[in-house]
Protein backbone atom coordinates (compact mmCIF):
# COMPACT_ATOMS: atom_id res chain seq x y z
CA UNK A 1 0.00 0.00 0.00
CA UNK A 2 1.50 3.21 -1.10
CA UNK A 3 1.78 6.08 1.98
CA UNK A 4 -0.84 8.19 0.63
CA UNK A 5 -3.52 5.46 -0.70
CA UNK A 6 -5.66 4.87 2.17
CA UNK A 7 -7.47 1.06 2.69
CA UNK A 8 -10.66 2.56 1.92
CA UNK A 9 -9.28 3.62 -1.43
CA UNK A 10 -7.73 0.18 -2.40
CA UNK A 11 -11.26 -1.42 -1.78
CA UNK A 12 -13.69 0.22 -2.31
CA UNK A 13 -16.47 -0.69 -5.28
CA UNK A 14 -14.74 -4.79 -4.87
CA UNK A 15 -17.00 -7.18 -3.95
CA UNK A 16 -16.27 -9.81 -0.57
CA UNK A 17 -15.40 -13.00 -1.78
CA UNK A 18 -18.04 -14.56 0.23
CA UNK A 19 -20.81 -12.12 -0.93
CA UNK A 20 -22.73 -11.62 -4.33
CA UNK A 21 -21.52 -9.37 -6.80
CA UNK A 22 -24.01 -6.23 -5.76
CA UNK A 23 -21.79 -5.98 -2.21
CA UNK A 24 -19.00 -3.98 -2.09
CA UNK A 25 -17.03 -2.38 0.03
CA UNK A 26 -17.85 1.36 1.30
CA UNK A 27 -15.59 2.15 4.22
CA UNK A 28 -12.65 0.16 6.11
CA UNK A 29 -11.71 2.09 9.34
CA UNK A 30 -8.96 1.14 11.94
CA UNK A 31 -10.41 0.91 15.10
CA UNK A 32 -9.50 0.24 19.00
CA UNK A 33 -12.80 0.95 21.40
CA UNK A 34 -13.32 0.73 25.30
CA UNK A 35 -15.31 -1.77 24.71
CA UNK A 36 -15.17 -5.29 25.98
CA UNK A 37 -16.06 -8.40 24.96
CA UNK A 38 -15.45 -9.91 21.35
CA UNK A 39 -16.26 -10.43 17.70
CA UNK A 40 -15.59 -12.60 15.34
CA UNK A 41 -14.02 -11.68 12.71
CA UNK A 42 -15.23 -12.01 9.42
CA UNK A 43 -12.43 -12.59 7.51
CA UNK A 44 -10.71 -15.41 9.72
CA UNK A 45 -13.22 -17.04 11.93
CA UNK A 46 -10.85 -15.90 15.28
CA UNK A 47 -12.39 -13.58 18.24
CA UNK A 48 -10.75 -10.47 17.84
CA UNK A 49 -10.62 -8.34 21.37
CA UNK A 50 -12.75 -5.08 20.83
CA UNK A 51 -10.22 -3.38 23.45
CA UNK A 52 -7.43 -4.38 21.07
CA UNK A 53 -6.82 -2.40 17.56
CA UNK A 54 -8.87 -4.11 15.13
CA UNK A 55 -10.98 -2.78 11.17
CA UNK A 56 -14.93 -2.13 11.32
CA UNK A 57 -15.48 -2.95 7.70
CA UNK A 58 -18.58 -1.35 6.19
CA UNK A 59 -20.25 -3.12 2.78
CA UNK A 60 -23.02 -1.58 0.74
CA UNK A 61 -25.61 -2.94 -1.69
CA UNK A 62 -28.13 -1.41 -3.88
CA UNK A 63 -31.40 -1.35 -1.67
CA UNK A 64 -34.77 -2.69 -3.27
CA UNK A 65 -36.56 -0.03 -1.74
CA UNK A 66 -37.16 3.57 -2.46
CA UNK A 67 -36.60 5.06 0.68
CA UNK A 68 -32.71 4.12 1.15
CA UNK A 69 -30.08 3.99 -1.77
CA UNK A 70 -28.20 1.27 -0.08
CA UNK A 71 -28.63 -1.39 2.55
CA UNK A 72 -25.22 -1.56 4.71
CA UNK A 73 -23.65 -4.43 6.61
CA UNK A 74 -20.71 -3.97 9.16
CA UNK A 75 -18.43 -6.28 9.96
CA UNK A 76 -15.10 -6.76 11.99
CA UNK A 77 -11.83 -7.72 10.67
CA UNK A 78 -8.45 -8.70 12.93
CA UNK A 79 -5.75 -6.56 12.76
CA UNK A 80 -3.38 -7.21 9.64
CA UNK A 81 -5.62 -9.61 8.02
CA UNK A 82 -6.30 -6.30 4.70
CA UNK A 83 -2.83 -6.63 3.65
CA UNK A 84 -4.19 -6.36 -0.28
Amino acid sequence: MSDTESRTARFRGRSPPDRDEEWEFSTIARRGTNQSGSAVCAATGANVSLDSLHYLVTLRKPAAGLLRDYEYDNLVAANGVLAN
